[in-house]
């Protein structure tokens, strides 16, 4: 029920494609999205708030150092069976599904045990390994008149949907019947996944000599541009999450400000997603990079300069948005530009890269106390100087 729900909302999304394959993976994607809110709900409580802010800036720490460990077994193991298997894609998607479901009720009772991390880790690495198989079967899914960036922000648009949708719900289930009955719900939600995932397709695979004499082949110049702009964005989004949570809990306003926070952000995403292909229209897709970081920059020292819980808000869904639509665009970029033999390989070295940066950004607030208006000023100011430097990087390239 849950499935057929989602690929009616799927249908709703994409508009005007008929092609039943991308519909299928925009189910897969708000479905994942949706459980994916509902375990960071959960986790919030038993590794964030329910501890003194000291405990709290340790596990947090360790959470940050299992983050990482996801890439370092997508990006060796996952990335070349995707590329060089007819089926991987296909199957990938349906394993990944029964694999959070099963990892979920497990964890929905041992919430209070040493079990927890490990099985936190185990939903990060399928929840990774599906976010880089989704990068590689997009191309193939898209119809003809449908540019990139516009598949993107579809994708985009349903993950905001379902988080939209997963939150209020997530909150309602923690405070009654409780965090043990909400891991059940994603678990059941992940395995909603699993039904549209036999309908994706199969594609060629190219022969082993084949695959590696293309991954050996020089990476564009724009590729190499917007993946350290993007990944700039990336180490700022995960120094401002957790500056402001720590900020909020100085403020004693934990529970109110993270649903604030998180409404701001499910917003900003279906805000870039929403804004991206209109931008298309008129800048490549490296306009679009430079421009989020503009106006990200622009929030932050805006914030910083009146700071408030609604000022903090309104940071929280401009650099949504406009590390959304960058995003986009950078996935854009590397579909492009990337042959389509060595796309999972190449989705998993730069998410790798993406999310090193973002756990680069996210431990210096753990690790170093940062007043609230200093640190919205500071990324405001970091993502403003990175917008001049894709800039300069982009004339320089142009005339040669």
């Amino acid at each position: 029920m849950i499935a057929s729900v989602a690929i009616r909302i799927g249908n709703w999304i994409v508009g005007e494609s008929r092609d039943a394959r991308f519909v299928r993976l925009l189910t897969i994607q708000g479905l994942g999205a949706a459980g994916d809110a509902l375990i960071a709900l959960a986790l919030a409580g038993s590794l964030y708030f329910s501890v003194p802010e000291a405990d709290a800036r340790s596990r947090v720490a360790l959470y940050l150092a299992l983050t990482l460990a996801p890439f370092s077994v997508v990006a060796p193991l996952v990335s070349a069976f995707l590329d060089r298997h007819r089926a991987a894609l296909r199957l990938t998607f349906v394993v990944s599904g029964v694999g959070r479901f099963a990892l979920a009720w497990l964890l929905s009772t041992r919430l209070e045990t040493l079990y927890l991390f490990p099985l936190a880790f185990g939903l990060l690495v399928l929840s990774r390994v599906i976010l880089v198989a989704r990068g590689a079967i997009l191309p193939g899914l898209v119809d003809r008149d449908r540019s990139l960036v516009s598949a993107n922000a579809a994708l985009t648009k349903a993950s905001a949907v379902g988080g939209m949708v997963a939150v209020p719900i997530g909150l309602a289930v923690l405070q009654w019947p409780g965090v043990e009955v909400e891991m059940l719900l994603a678990a059941v939600t992940f395995l909603s996944g699993v039904v549209p995932a036999f309908g994706l397709p199969i594609r060629r695979a190219p022969r082993s000599s084949e695959w590696r004499s293309i991954r050996k082949a020089t990476r564009p110049v724009a590729v190499r541009q917007a993946l350290a702009a993007t990944g700039a964005m990336r180490f700022l989004i995960g120094f401002l999450v957790f500056h402001l949570a720590f900020s909020l809990r100085r403020e004693d306003l934990s529970s109110i400000g993270l649903a604030t926070l998180v409404a701001a952000a499910a917003f900003g995403t279906l805000l870039g997603a929403t804004v991206a292909p209109r931008l298309r229209k008129g800048l490549r897709e490296e306009g679009i990079i430079v421009l989020g970081l503009l106006l990200g920059g622009i929030a932050g020292i805006a914030a910083g300069r009146w700071f408030s819980l609604g000022a903090a808000a309104i940071l929280v869904l401009v650099f949504g948005a406009a590390a959304g639509a960058a995003k986009l665009a950078f996935d854009s970029i590397v579909q492009r530009d990337t042959p389509v033999e060595i796309r999972g390989w190449s989705f998993a070295r730069f998410e790798s890269g993406l999310q090193l940066a973002w756990v680069a950004g996210a431990l210096i607030p753990v690790l170093i106390p940062i007043g609230s208006s200093l640190g919205a000023v500071l990324a405001g100011a970091g993502a403003l100087a990175m917008s001049l430097v894709m800039l300069v990087a982009r004339a320089r390239t142009s005339t040669r």
